[in-house]
């Protein structure tokens, strides 16, 4: 089993990480929203805090948006 914490607080993030207690993160725009940073930067950062999956929501609703969106952040991280 994997645990994924669903944040966009880099630091909760950090500190969840260090500690060993997750695999990956989950993200959105709502929760990079309530941390009033930019969605993109906030993905970029999370990249460089863990070595494991992230899963980031897209804003798209159609699935070209989604896919454009899918391929920058692919960029990310590997």
């Amino acid at each position: 089993m994997e645990i994924f914490i669903d944040s966009a607080d880099v630091k909760e993030i950090q500190e969840a990480w260090d500690m060993g207690v997750i695999d990956g993160v989950t993200t959105n725009p709502s929760l990079a929203a309530k941390t009033g940073r930019n969605y993109d930067e906030t993905i970029k950062e999370i990249a460089t805090i863990v070595d494991g999956p992230i899963s980031a929501e897209t804003i798209s609703l159609d699935f070209e948006g989604m896919m454009k969106e899918a391929t920058h952040f692919a960029k990310m991280h590997k």
